[in-house]
C-alpha cells in the first residue's frame, strides 16, 4: 500500500479530520489523494496530495493592530448581534452581557 509522509510544523493541539485531537508537530503516514483536515485554534487546512507534503498552520501574531470597521450591537427578542460595517452580522453568545 503506497503512504506519503504528512510533517505538521506547529507547536501545540491540532484536530485530525474533526476526529481526534494530538500534539504537535508531529509526522505521520497518510492515504494519498485522501482529504485530510488540520484544525488550529487558528486555522483550518485541508491536504490532499499525491506526495509528501509539509504543513506549515499560521499561529497568532501578539500585537494586535486596530483596523477601521464601523462596529454596532444590536438586539431583537432573542439574541444580541455584533454588525460589521453594515454587512456581517455575528450572533453574540448570550452568556457575553450577563452580569455576575
Amino acid at each position: 500500500m503506497l503512504l506519503i509522509k504528512i510533517k505538521v510544523n506547529y507547536s501545540g493541539e491540532v484536530k485530525l479530520n474533526n476526529e481526534c485531537t494530538v500534539t504537535a508537530p508531529l509526522e505521520m503516514l497518510w492515504f494519498p489523494n485522501t482529504e485530510l483536515v488540520i484544525q488550529t485554534p487558528f486555522e483550518k487546512v485541508i491536504v490532499n496530495s499525491d506526495s509528501d507534503t509539509e504543513v506549515t498552520p499560521k499561529i497568532a501574531d501578539k500585537n494586535l493592530i486596530s483596523i477601521d470597521a464601523d462596529l454596532r450591537l444590536v438586539q431583537n427578542n432573542v439574541s444580541k448581534y455584533l454588525i460589521i460595517n453594515d454587512k456581517f452580522a455575528v450572533q453574540l453568545p448570550s452568556s457575553t452581557f450577563d452580569i455576575v
